[in-house]
């Protein structure tokens, strides 16, 4: 399947000059969300188009915690018991937030 992206207005990120941001859905991410129920379909939705505006939230963590991997995130959504990994690089001037995993916590 080809990856999805959606493209953002522009925003510079954490000092740098962007001149806009990508979100990208490689391998099975986005039959991921997909597969979610509809309500937290929604909300992981929401969440994804929010980090076109700030791509790493305070409430994301360098993924994994004790050996980060540069531009690596986890965002944990503890109110709705989902997760989303995902990176952030910057290539060519553009910003491209690359959703890798969703999923349920269990």
């Amino acid at each position: 399947m080809t990856p999805v992206c959606s493209p953002a207005r522009s925003s510079p990120g954490r000092g740098e000059s962007v001149t806009d941001r990508l979100v990208r859905f490689p391998g099975a991410s986005w039959e991921e969300i997909g597969a979610l129920p509809q309500p937290l379909r929604w909300t992981v939705q929401r969440v994804i188009f929010r980090l076109l505006d700030e791509p790493v939230p305070s409430l994301a963590d360098p993924f994994p915690g004790d050996d980060p991997l540069p531009g690596a995130y986890e965002l944990h959504l503890p109110a709705d018991e989902v997760t989303i990994w995902y990176t952030v690089t910057i290539r060519n001037n553009q910003e491209i937030i690359s959703i890798q995993h969703v999923s349920l916590d269990t």
